[in-house]
């Protein structure tokens, strides 16, 4: 179980490095309600299902700053048109919550004075969260022939998982 959670917690600063580096002005960050995912139809709070097309997710998560995994290899994030949906990927679509409410973590970083690479340190601290919630939520996206044929969605709750 533990590896699992450092897992996750590893993804995550692989993941905040680079939505510091990729988020642009004015992107707002999904809320919760964005990460609901119907467990009868496996669609998402976006209407995106089983069998999606590309342009139908890009249409949904257009805002969003996307990751993209190509044979299994590191996430990474890649412009809308250098996403190979033909070829077997998985997309992923982060947010970190703070006291429930969305983060833009470049943002985050300068009001509270922290270097971009410190963010899931400072996160998942214990003096940080004896005072307030850190989540890390995430939608998973598995293609195969350019369509969606897996769809999961998952968070990690830092206060009760994954504390330094």
């Amino acid at each position: 179980m533990k590896k699992k959670y450092l897992a996750i917690l590893t993804t995550a600063l692989i993941l905040a490095c680079g939505l510091l580096a990729g988020c642009g002005a004015g992107e707002p960050p999904l809320t919760a309600d964005d990460y609901l995912l119907d467990a009868e139809t496996c669609e998402t709070s976006r209407g995106i299902a089983l069998g999606a097309t590309p342009d139908a997710f890009l249409g949904a998560y257009e805002d969003c700053t996307c990751f993209t995994s190509v044979d299994g290899g590191d996430y990474q994030p890649l412009p809308e048109d250098e996403i190979p949906f033909d070829q077997n990927i998985r997309t992923l679509i982060p947010t970190f919550f703070v006291d429930g409410e969305p983060i833009d973590p470049a943002s985050f970083c300068r009001e509270n004075d922290i270097e971009e690479a410190a963010l899931i340190d400072y996160l998942t601290s214990a003096d940080y969260l004896n005072t307030h919630t850190a989540e890390y939520r995430y939608l998973t996206f598995t293609w195969e022939g350019g369509v969606v044929t897996d769809i999961q969605s998952a968070y990690m709750n830092y206060n009760e998982d994954g504390a330094n």
